[in-house]
């Protein structure tokens, strides 16, 4: 049995891939994600898919992540004290900051507050995220393991759906949490004129409990909604700012720059930043943007064609899978010159890029990331804290780790920062 597969990483081609209207669906590939994410949002195509989005965009509105950045100042400032308290030795980042993001996402999207909840379930969930992607690896690239029945009775299928009841297990027990809170009515809904603080801040998972009661969407569909945004809104986030903290150890003059950029807007005050202070920080935002493009949390994206088309004057036929290499993309020379080298110059006001597809961390076109605001505002307050409080400093000047692509970019090696607080 043949079958297609044409890997792209021209900005022109990917133009055309990310634009199209119809070819929306996720590649082969994603299918192995089924069971743990159902029809949710990343993996489901066509009318579905439309129905999903329009149910779940409001839980992005501009008012609704202004209430959010109240709870980011929280895990914020409880991030600075835990890392105040390493004393400036070196620390392994990774699994602080996944703590950091699970617990951010758990309370803004999810409702649930989970602070310092180091239970048993906790941790097991955060240790079953890392381990499922791994194990879908192994079966992507064992063909024999692509059939079900095959894959059930391998030592690695039945791993994978030991780890998968951890997985639905939190996620359900999230989902009962909040459905009883929002049956007994404490959750009061947000209006579109609502001033921050004069109402509880409405989780993405309220509107999904709301479209319950129209008949919009079952208990199935909410579990693979929260499944997919409890994975995609901590793990992507999480990655992005471990890799951005050991860029920014290295570079003591983007530390310096975005510290008297913090100051200027804050007017050197210590008060939390507002959405419109993120907004004016301009360098920051550049520094984010060259973290993404040298560490894409997603590295690459696969698409189902579903209807022939032509690209670049080649004829892609329906049932060819196109391969989307976001990393390889924002490391070509000719897009970005000196394109292993960090510098947040190359997205500062004035600058342009040679191509708008150049450069798509978030995806783009009918599927782009639905979170993309939330995830620029987490860090954003998450750096400028950081920044705020500590200088970076590697354990070891110019180290990189080796990095491994499951569904998401992964150091293989421990990245070590220290954290030594300003005076």
């Amino acid at each position: 049995m043949k079958h297609r597969v044409l890997h792209i990483i021209r900005p022109s081609d990917i133009e055309v891939v990310m634009s199209h209207s119809k070819n929306i669906s996720k590649s082969l590939v994603y299918e192995f994600l089924k069971d743990w994410l159902g029809n949710g949002l990343l993996l489901s195509t066509g009318a579905h898919w439309h129905k999903r989005r329009k149910i779940l965009t409001p839980a992005f509105h501009f008012n609704i992540l202004k209430n959010f950045l109240t709870v980011m100042d929280e895990k914020n400032r409880e991030l600075v004290s835990l890392l105040k308290e390493k004393k400036g030795a070196a620390v392994d980042i990774v699994p602080i900051i996944s703590d950091f993001t699970l617990f951010t996402i758990c309370e803004t999207a999810m409702g649930t507050k989970l602070d310092n909840d180091q239970s048993e379930a906790t941790v097991a969930y955060k240790d079953a995220i890392v381990h499922i992607g791994l194990l879908i690896l192994i079966r992507v690239t064992k063909i024999w393991m692509w059939t079900e029945f095959v894959f059930k009775n391998t030592a690695t299928g039945k791993q994978f759906y030991k780890i998968l009841d951890t997985v639905r297990s939190f996620a359900d027990n999230v989902i009962k949490d909040r459905k009883a809170q929002f049956k007994q009515n404490k959750i009061a809904e947000v209006s579109a004129d609502t001033d921050v603080g004069t109402k509880r801040r409405l989780a993405m998972l309220d509107l999904l409990l709301e479209a319950e009661g129209k008949g919009e969407i079952d208990i199935e569909g909410i579990r693979d909604e929260v499944n997919t945004f409890m994975f995609e809104g901590h793990d992507t986030t999480a990655i992005a700012i471990t890799f951005g903290l050991m860029l920014l150890a290295d570079h003591e003059d983007v530390q310096d720059r975005i510290y008297w950029e913090l100051q200027s807007v804050l007017n050197n005050t210590d008060r939390s930043p507002t959405m419109s202070d993120l907004a004016d920080m301009k360098y920051m935002e550049a520094v984010i943007k060259e973290i993404l493009r040298l560490y894409p949390s997603v590295p690459f994206i696969g698409r189902q064609i579903d209807e022939d088309f032509v690209l670049d004057g080649l004829l892609v036929k329906a049932g060819t899978t196109i391969d989307m290499h976001i990393y390889e993309l924002h490391h070509r020379e000719d897009l970005f010159p000196d394109a292993e080298a960090f510098k947040p110059e190359r997205f500062l006001p004035g600058s342009e890029l040679k191509h708008p597809f150049s450069y798509v961390p978030f995806s783009a076109g009918p599927r782009n990331c639905i979170g993309q605001r939330f995830a620029m505002q987490e860090l954003k307050s998450a750096f400028c804290e950081i920044i705020r409080n500590f200088r970076l400093e590697p354990k070891v000047k110019g180290a990189r780790p080796r990095v491994i692509a499951d569904l998401v970019m992964r150091p293989v090696e421990p990245i070590l920062i220290k954290f030594i607080p300003r005076k």
